[in-house]
């Protein structure tokens, strides 16, 4: 009972995954902190070579730890405020679903222009359907984004989405389950995710 537990708890949580979120921002944190340990660990053995002098080679080095520091931090920052989805949510969801049908949930998207969030995302026969994970998401502007995706990458599939979680549940109940859903678009959905 103990080792499943651990064996629990060492599994990798993928994206769109429930959790992954949350593990995310953790590990993107911790990731911060080391890139910014070692250029301060960097810059001070410089110090230490070089008689205290700060004009070395280590000192630049330091700096350049900062930019992937930077890249870290951004991440952090676009899943800041969002939290992953409780998994009581997940297995409703999983309950509705049968045949081949793909769920996802934690999904942040970034675009040119926004970020968005879905608590959910089904794939069923010839439809994708999606539970907005904030009241304040802009519905218009993210089912023009994913229509103009799918339609980029030739996609055929309705798009329903809702920021009201009964209609979300109700639509996913009365669509019909998928045979099969094309690897091509699970991959390309997880690759937009942050």
């Amino acid at each position: 009972m103990d080792k499943d537990k651990k064996t629990d708890k060492r599994k990798k949580v993928l994206k769109g995954e429930c959790g992954y979120i949350n593990l995310q921002k953790k590990k993107r944190l911790l990731r911060v902190a080391m890139y910014c340990l070692i250029g301060v660990a960097i810059f001070v053995l410089g110090l230490c070579l070089n008689k205290f002098e700060k004009s070395n080679i280590f000192s630049v080095i330091a700096i350049l730890m900062v930019l992937p520091a930077a890249k870290a931090m951004v991440g952090v920052i676009v899943l800041m405020p969002f939290q992953s989805v409780e998994r009581e949510k997940v297995d409703q969801v999983k309950s509705l679903l049968s045949g081949a049908d793909v769920l996802y949930t934690d999904m942040v998207f970034t675009s040119t222009e926004k970020v968005m969030f879905f608590a959910f995302l089904v794939i069923r026969e010839d439809e994708v359907i999606c539970l907005a994970g904030r009241e304040k998401e802009d519905m218009a502007y993210m089912e023009k984004y994913l229509k103009a995706e799918f339609k980029r990458r030739m996609f055929s599939r309705k798009l329903y989405i809702t920021k009201d979680e009964e209609k979300f549940l109700s639509h996913v109940g009365h669509s019909a389950p998928a045979k099969e859903v094309p690897e091509e678009l699970t991959s390309y959905l997880t690759s937009l995710m942050v």
